[in-house]
């Protein structure tokens, strides 16, 4: 029948479709249920790892620094990409990643450009202070910067740096998450066809062999020769707690909450330097590009600001109340953060895009099922993926993890 695969993958945004192109390299055949319209609707994946949070007392573990690297960054997205993936080096160094490099570059191609991070705080701030010995013990090169240097490095400015201290490491990124995803789809779509790319999908229920789901005002019917990946974001909540709930199974790892991210697009009154990431208290501010930069100036400066950790029933409804979006503190805070650090007296906004993203205490995948009959190593698994939003190539790595797992209790 049209709808009969090995492997159905259940999810929205790039999760789903780097399973399915896993699957697809390993010669299986994949049906894909999103129960939007959008496969990039709920918009949850981040361009970086933005380590901070409220109250700026974040201290990030040596294995998310070194997961934040350019190497890493190359590492996980090139296998199921279909095309070229672009890297670009802000400190000019040799090779295929030196920035304008001579030869061909595909300009329309997602990329990984590699920059530097810097946190900012006052001097004596214990978790810069820490964060540095930690960078040191671990031979990631930190430095230590004060004064006119620390001013200059900030992105757009920091005139009101000038009395703080800065932790700079050098090797970090940042990658282009929409370009990624849509050459991601495209190729699917043309791999799959209509009929094995399905959105807006509704009363998806797993069965014995197989999965029912609505569509186009049809009900329908794939037999599965193994299982279900359902990688669970905030959109896909309501689904997980009425299937666990079904079995009478309480989910072995829930979100700790939804956290409110805001990414505001700002013009910079002065060139900014495109080479590095600040951090300062709760927000990550870097040079706003898309693909390889160009020799012109830069005058776009991207914001990324942690707001706070909500349950999910209040994420889906972020209007209202302290916990909004783009409530009065949100503007408080970009202004603060203007007026105290870069000194500017006026702002200029393109645009604001809020972004609801889980945060977890674990992201083991678990099987959705109390009978050790329907679980792994037989047909007619359900496995539940958490960490399927977040940076992008935590997504990515998640994703191909379980189908790893999946494949390996299948055999």
């Amino acid at each position: 029948m049209l709808f009969d695969s090995d492997i159905a993958v259940l999810g929205t945004g790039v999760a789903p479709l780097v399973a399915a192109a896993h699957l697809l390299s390993e010669g299986k055949s994949v049906l894909v249920l999103n129960p939007d319209l959008d496969f990039f609707l709920e918009d949850s994946e981040l361009p970086l790892d933005p380590m901070v949070e409220p109250g700026g007392a974040f201290v990030p573990d040596v294995e998310r620094l070194r997961r934040g690297s350019p190497e890493f960054a190359l590492q996980q997205l090139r296998p199921e990409f279909p095309g070229a993936i672009e890297s670009w080096s802000a400190s000019g160094a040799s090779g295929p990643e030196r920035g304008h490099s001579a030869g061909y570059r595909d300009p329309t191609a997602p990329c990984v450009r590699a920059r530097s991070r810097l946190w900012v705080g006052p001097a004596g701030h214990e978790p810069l202070d820490a964060l540095y010995v930690t960078a040191e013990d671990e031979g990631l090169k930190p430095q230590l910067l004060e004064g006119l240097p620390l001013v200059k490095r900030f992105p757009g400015g920091a005139p009101g740096a000038e009395f703080l201290r800065g932790v700079l490491i050098p090797k970090s990124c940042d990658v282009d998450v929409s370009r990624y995803r849509i050459g991601l789809l495209e190729f699917l779509r043309e791999r799959l066809g209509a009929g094995r790319l399905v959105c807006g999908a509704s009363q998806i229920q797993p069965m014995p062999g197989g999965v029912r789901f609505h569509s186009g005002g049809s009900s329908n019917t794939a037999r599965l020769r193994e299982g279900v990946l359902v990688f669970w974001t905030p959109r896909l909540t309501q689904w997980v707690t009425a299937q666990a709930n079904r079995v009478e199974l309480v989910p072995p790892s829930r979100p700790r909450g939804v956290r409110l991210w805001e990414q505001w697009s700002l013009i910079s009154r002065d060139p900014v330097d495109a080479s590095v990431i600040g951090c300062t208290g709760d927000m990550a501010v870097w040079a706003e590009i898309e693909g390889i930069p160009s020799p012109a100036v830069v005058n776009r400066l991207s914001v990324l600001r942690a707001g706070p950790l909500v349950k999910p029933a209040e994420a889906a409804s972020p209007v209202g109340g302290e916990t909004s979006w783009m409530a009065p503190e949100s503007f408080n805070a970009i202004t603060g953060f203007f007026d105290s650090v870069l000194k500017w007296s006026r702002v200029t906004v393109r645009a604001m895009r809020p972004r609801a993203i889980f945060e977890w205490e674990t992201t083991r995948p678990w099987f959705l099922s109390k009978d050790p009959a329907k679980g792994p190593g037989n047909e007619g698994y359900v496995l539940v993926v958490p960490g399927s939003d977040g940076p992008l190539t935590e997504v990515i790595r998640g994703a191909r993890a379980a189908c790893e797992l999946a494949r390996e209790n299948h055999e």
